[in-house]
């Protein structure tokens, strides 16, 4: 049986979670995702947007069963 002050500790922690404490969407996580390729890519380093678009393919894929982003194209060399 749960005391009273720990649910009550539990709910006012929730509501001042942080926003990136939330879960993102597939949509929401592949626009962060094209945002930092294309910071990558405007900074002219092709070997960072590559390194980008990599691990960024890879954390998609992990945290929404294999999905991927067809909106983000791999960085020409």
């Amino acid at each position: 049986m749960r005391s009273p002050l720990i649910g009550a500790l539990a709910a006012a922690i929730s509501l001042v979670a942080p926003a990136w404490a939330q879960p993102l969407s597939l949509d929401q996580a592949c626009q962060k995702f094209a945002d930092k390729l294309s910071t990558a890519q405007a900074a002219g380093d092709a070997k960072k947007a590559q390194a980008v678009y990599s691990e960024g393919s890879k954390r998609i894929a992990s945290r929404f069963q294999g999905a991927s982003c067809p909106n983000v194209k791999p960085p020409q060399p």
